[in-house]
């Protein structure tokens, strides 16, 4: 795509996301997102043709190079500091203003937008656990997690690290956390998340596993 041309499909995406965030998905109407972006109707729609479009390409941009840092976290040697990499990166990417807004924007729409929540599912929630299931699926291959389903045991390691901490986030009781709260908070969930999910050989092996290849 060319810059110019990327450069006011991209107008069009930041300029629905504001009023999406600010509005309520409902009410918004396409005349208005062009208007926002400084446009005529005519050149929003021959770059989306509804507002769910518009609202997938928002959340495919806020997502945009987060899933391969949760992924990273695979390519570390050491177990926890593996895990550490990924709850870092999981809490970093969920309890963002942008995340948080769009969290809370998706709960108020959920009975009326359906639709919406497919959207959001598909392009955002679920390529998460996906990821996380990616890291834990190599981490149980070489041997530094015990045998289980990767995608379940990427289910719990998230619960833990968001637990406390993220629903504050969405109910507005909390700022954004700071570097030294998500460490704490990461090496809580790593500490109890561990004794579960140990495999049978001795903790000192951990770091000293083979990698292999993914399943």
């Amino acid at each position: 795509m060319r810059k110019k041309t990327e450069v006011r499909r991209m107008s069009f995406v930041k300029a629905a996301g504001k009023l999406f965030i600010d509005q309520g998905f409902g009410v918004v109407t396409m005349e208005a997102i062009a208007a926002e972006a400084a446009a005529s109707k005519v050149t929003l729609y021959s770059y989306f043709k509804s507002k769910e479009d518009l609202f997938e390409a928002f959340v495919n941009e806020a997502g945009k190079g987060k899933f391969e840092e949760l992924e990273a976290a695979k390519d570390e040697p050491d177990l926890r500091l593996s895990l550490y990499r990924l709850g870092i990166a999981y809490l970093s990417l969920v309890t963002r203003p942008d995340i948080i807004a769009m969290t809370r924007l998706i709960i108020g729409e959920a009975a009326r937008q359906p639709e919406l929540c497919r959207i959001f599912y598909e392009n955002g929630a679920r390529r998460t656990l996906q990821s996380l299931g990616v890291v834990m699926q190599i981490l149980i291959a070489r041997g530094l997690l015990r045998q289980a389903d990767p995608y379940q045991t990427g289910l719990y390691f998230k619960s833990l690290c968001e637990a406390g901490l993220l629903e504050r986030q969405l109910w507005g009781l909390d700022q954004v956390p700071d570097v030294q709260t998500l460490h704490t908070t990461v090496a809580g969930a790593i500490d109890v998340f561990l004794p579960a999910y140990a495999p049978s050989t001795p903790p000192d092996s951990w770091a000293k596993s083979e990698p292999a290849q993914p399943r």
